[in-house]
């Protein structure tokens, strides 16, 4: 049975993304992009900018533990002051009130497997 592939983009509650530089800074929202694709009976959801990975039973909660994994990531590398190096390592910039990658296109592409013998 083919997988099949869910892709959407996530925007996280607004953080301050400047913690090391102990500078005050309004608020942001992190863009980024997440897929979803089954696994056997589980859904496993990934993002590719920040290699950040969960799963779940169904595609709703493979979300819902993805997001919990993002506010992790963002608690704990703020506390570190190590935020803003990992996002700028990622490609994300600062567009305004958002952090985004700065081009980045998604699509499917079909292609002709080579017949077997």
């Amino acid at each position: 049975m083919p997988l099949k592939f869910f892709i959407g983009s996530l925007n996280l509650v607004p953080f301050s993304y400047n913690l090391a530089m102990k500078r005050k800074h309004t608020p942001k929202t992190l863009r980024l992009t997440a897929e979803v694709w089954r696994e056997g009976n589980m859904y496993t959801a990934y993002c590719r900018e920040l290699d950040l990975a969960s799963c779940g039973h169904t595609v709703e909660e493979a979300w819902q533990n993805l997001h919990e994994v993002f506010e992790i990531f963002l608690e704990e590398t703020s506390k570190k002051g190590t935020l803003r190096e990992l996002l700028e390592e990622a490609g994300l910039i600062s567009k305004g009130e958002t952090i985004e990658r700065a081009e980045h296109f998604i699509g499917q592409i079909e292609l002709p497997l080579p017949a077997t013998r």
